[in-house]
């Protein structure tokens, strides 16, 4: 019984070593070494790759006869819902950040292109970040749950 709660804490846990490396711990690399660009990139698509495992492993323990129990699935599938959420933020950032570019390229003067660019930017990043702290008391307490035993409030159905 205690293995069945440790594995349904490790969706949530995957979740939020995503959360913590690769948008708290590389940012502040990229800030300090000066590398932003490769640095960033790197974070972005590694965290892609993080959310697409729990996409596949919340895909794998609903849709098929696996040997977990519906504790284990219905956490896997809470952390994917969770991990959805932080897609609609990389989506809403971009979206700003296009904004951006799109006013920038229409200055003439390309001092106010450049900042433009940057105030966009930073504007870009706040609610990437208001997501990722969310997302980190969401899987907190989802993970805390998971310990106890207690199933998550899930969408769909869980078999």
């Amino acid at each position: 019984m205690e293995n069945e709660y440790k594995c349904a804490t490790h969706p949530h846990e995957l979740l939020m070593m995503n959360l913590s490396f690769f948008h708290l711990l590389l940012p502040l690399a990229a800030l300090a070494t000066g590398y932003i660009a490769p640095i960033l990139s790197l974070a972005l698509i590694a965290s892609i790759g993080t959310l697409l495992w729990i996409a596949k492993k919340a895909k794998i323990h609903c849709c098929t006869a696996s040997k977990d129990t519906p504790l284990v699935k219905a956490h896997w599938k809470k952390a994917w819902d969770r991990s959805k959420l932080l897609f609609i933020g990389y989506a809403i950032s971009v979206s700003i950040l296009g904004l951006g570019w799109f006013f920038a390229t229409s200055q003439s003067d390309p001092n106010m292109e450049d900042i433009l660019l940057v105030v966009f930017s930073w504007i870009a990043i706040i609610p990437l970040v208001f997501i990722v702290f969310a997302l980190f008391v969401f899987s907190t307490v989802s993970s805390a749950r998971a310990k106890r035993g207690e199933f998550p409030k899930v969408k769909g159905n869980i078999t």
